[in-house]
């Protein structure tokens, strides 16, 4: 404001870093405890595409090096609300959209990168990851935030000591600065700039002559307006009835991958029964108005799956005396069910890879593990069939939403760890023995992962990376 010449106040802003705003007149106004950093280009735009870039220059990848990355990618499968990366990683990675680079960090880079890296390229990188998989869930503790911000801390202080200096970008700082912009704004889902990003990639797919480009796009906007408008006349609507209910659509494009799941707001009381911990005996199990799913076909249950079913309930509802004649026999069969707008498939339905699921849940015999066990983590399965079952409770039929699983089991330490934290190694052809684990609730569902099969050391396994939901 001091300024009266535009020279003195280029001269100014060059002085101090700082350009005048009205903003700076509100006394309770901190530039920059205000001022919030974008987690999607800080960390993904930012650092994870600059990791690749300097293994690329300094030769850390080489070809043959891409070729096997490019292979491992191959080999993944993802549940249908996450998009593969494109064909031909060593030339497109330049051009990857913000989701791919997130979905690469968080889910593909850690498999893909082993054996391809060297020991401590690939710890520096997984700190990364692990930071970021920390941050990326919509609902989060202050210990995640903490955790995150150590594991930020050293992966800048282990890229400054392998790749000097010079390499570490102003960007790579702003990364000391996240935790302060979560515990002020909240988790990252609330700031971060995919729905910008989308807008963005709207806007660009649009037709023009590329001259007067916001003559254009604007000219677009209004015919769209316009349209709805006509749409929402009830009398033009009656009167013109289908001609017009196609116009519903011109400006509605589906969201996927980030934004999608940015869309899905389940309340926090249905989030924390997917969590270690919970409290059985006051948790709601019954079916939901966050659930979407097709009547399914009348199917009835074995005597074994009643048993199962049976003993079930008995964990679910411990303070209810709950009798095997409450227990219906008979369950309506469905394909696919949508829980907040993730897909939740069958192992022979046509959504087969939304069909692997984590949960803590199985005790590694097919028991249902306590809710306070000590060592309990999640344990990745199979969708089965998804089961729409009714129980009396206190004299009232209620409606669940049950899914029988088949559960992998374990191998020994070496070969599950084998690729270190996040990426877990299980048998891929033996299952847990039947018992009531098989049975679990969709609530108490973790998550669902990416995964690829191999074969290692004449074992045949399945390579588990998680997708978190909600809470890590």
């Amino acid at each position: 404001m001091k300024a009266k010449t535009k020279g003195s106040r280029e001269e100014l802003e060059r002085k101090y870093g700082i350009r005048y705003s009205v903003l700076l007149e509100l006394h309770y106004f901190d530039p920059v405890r205000m001022t919030i950093l974008d987690p999607m280009h800080n960390l993904f735009l930012g650092s994870a595409k600059h990791m690749l870039k300097i293994w690329n220059a300094t030769k850390i990848l080489r070809d043959e090096h891409l070729g096997m990355i490019q292979e491992k990618i191959e080999l993944i499968q993802c549940p249908s609300d996450v998009g593969k990366l494109p064909q031909k990683f060593s030339s497109s990675f330049g051009s990857f959209t913000a989701d791919q680079w997130k979905n690469w960090t968080i889910l593909f880079s850690v498999f893909a990168l082993k054996d391809v890296l060297k020991s401590d390229d690939l710890e520096c990188w997984r700190a990364f990851v692990l930071a970021c998989k920390n941050l990326c869930t919509r609902t989060m503790k202050k210990s995640n935030v903490k955790l995150a911000q150590k594991l930020l801390l050293s992966f800048c202080e282990r890229f400054e000591k392998l790749y000097g200096e010079d390499r570490v970008t102003p960007n790579m700082h702003m990364h000391a600065h996240l935790d302060q912009c979560i515990n002020d704004f909240g988790p990252i889902y609330s700031f971060w700039l995919f729905s910008f990003e989308r807008e963005n990639g709207i806007l660009g797919s649009m037709p023009t002559n590329r001259r007067n480009i916001e003559i254009q796009l604007m000219r677009k906007f209004i015919k769209n307006l316009h349209s709805l408008d006509i749409v929402c006349n009830l009398n033009i609507l009656s009167d013109f009835g289908s001609e017009f209910n196609k116009l519903f659509g011109l400006d509605e494009l589906p969201d996927r991958g980030t934004l999608s799941e940015m869309s899905r707001k389940p309340d926090f009381e249905y989030i924390k029964l997917s969590s270690r911990n919970v409290d059985f005996q006051n948790a709601d199990w019954r079916l939901n108005d966050g659930n979407e799913y097709p009547s399914g076909k009348s199917m009835a249950l074995t005597e074994v799956e009643v048993k199962h079913l049976f003993q079930m309930y008995g964990v679910l509802y411990p303070n209810i005396a709950i009798s095997a004649e409450s227990v219906c026999i008979s369950y309506r069969s469905v394909r696919q069910v949508s829980i907040y707008g993730s897909i939740l498939g069958t192992k022979h339905g046509r959504s087969y890879r939304s069909a692997m699921i984590l949960a803590h849940w199985s005790d590694g015999d097919c028991k249902i593990a306590g809710c306070n066990a000590v060592d309990l983590t999640p344990r990745p399965g199979q969708i089965e069939k998804l089961l729409l079952h009714n129980l009396f409770v206190d004299g009232k039929m209620c409606l669940h939403l049950i899914a029988k699983v088949i559960w992998f089991t374990e191998l020994d330490e070496s070969l599950k760890n084998m690729y270190g934290k996040q990426v877990e190694v299980w048998r891929s052809d033996s299952f847990e023995r039947e018992g009531p684990a098989v049975f679990i609730p969709v609530q108490r569902i973790k998550s669902k992962f990416v995964y690829a099969y191999k074969t290692i050391k004449s074992k045949k396994v399945i390579i588990v990376c998680p997708r978190d939901r909600y809470i890590v």
